[in-house]
């Protein structure tokens, strides 16, 4: 894909197929509906349900989509208004709050029939890059396999993620990531993410009024009653009591 000379925003949706490419550009994928599960560097994520991606210049990344989608796709040529090392310092994938949802949606309906023309573009590319500023996490992502999978595993507890999906993110194999966690840890890849999960469960518990039902899918517990004897387990109480005592 030949790299642009100014920002350009258009909205664009995929087959089904899974491809695999780089460009010369950073590229920024925002939702409006749909999926799209990618690897970049290494690193699987999905765009939707309230995440994005940024993809810099020249990183290898992988993409697919099922179903109906549509997404804000904001090229920017590298040197230009995103500074390298910010780029480069950024985590690929990163949280939409609400007030960056009404801008991508409005961007949507500006860009729906043709993309932006330069000038728009231009303005568009300023107001998403500042937004995104002031929102992602300028860290650099970790290079240790295991403290990429703890920082994916904080970041999707709470989602179905098994040891094989963590393992392939992390580009090691399910048995020997098994061993460097366990190693590196002192538990397992499991283990970790069931207390996640409970941690979740029990800040719902204390800071809000969710039926126990909705709590355990919210963390990722199959139901009300896994949920249960987990933190029955842990605290040797049941979810009632533990609210009351928060």
């Amino acid at each position: 894909m030949a790299s642009p000379h100014r920002p350009s925003v258009s909205t664009r949706s995929y087959d089904g197929f899974e491809r695999r490419h780089a460009h010369d550009h950073h590229q920024i994928v925002l939702p409006i509906a749909g999926t799209l599960d990618m690897e970049v560097a290494g690193i699987c994520g999905r765009v939707g349900d309230g995440r994005g991606v940024l993809v810099a210049d020249g990183m290898p990344h992988s993409f697919r989509s099922a179903g109906t989608n549509r997404f804000v796709v904001l090229d920017v040529p590298a040197g230009g208004l995103v500074p390298e090392a910010a780029v480069h310092a950024c985590n690929a994938f990163f949280p939409i709050d609400t007030a960056l949802d009404g801008l991508v949606r409005y961007l949507a309906a500006e860009a729906a029939d043709r993309p932006l023309d330069p000038v728009q573009a231009h303005h568009a590319a300023g107001l998403l890059l500042r937004a995104l500023e002031s929102r992602r996490p300028m860290t650099p992502a970790p290079v240790d396999p295991v403290e990429r999978a703890l920082v994916l595993m904080a970041e999707r507890c709470e989602e179905p993620l098994t040891v094989a999906e963590l393992a392939a993110a992390v580009g090691l194999a399910p048995s020997r990531f098994h061993e460097r966690f366990r190693a590196q840890t002192g538990t397992t890849p499991a283990r970790r993410l069931a207390e996640l999960r409970l941690d979740r469960a029990e800040a719902l518990l204390r800071d809000g009024d969710l039926p126990l039902a909705e709590v355990a899918l919210v963390v990722g517990f199959s139901d009300q009653s896994a949920l249960t004897r987990s933190l029955r387990r842990r605290r040797g109480t049941t979810p009632g009591a533990l609210r009351n005592r928060l």
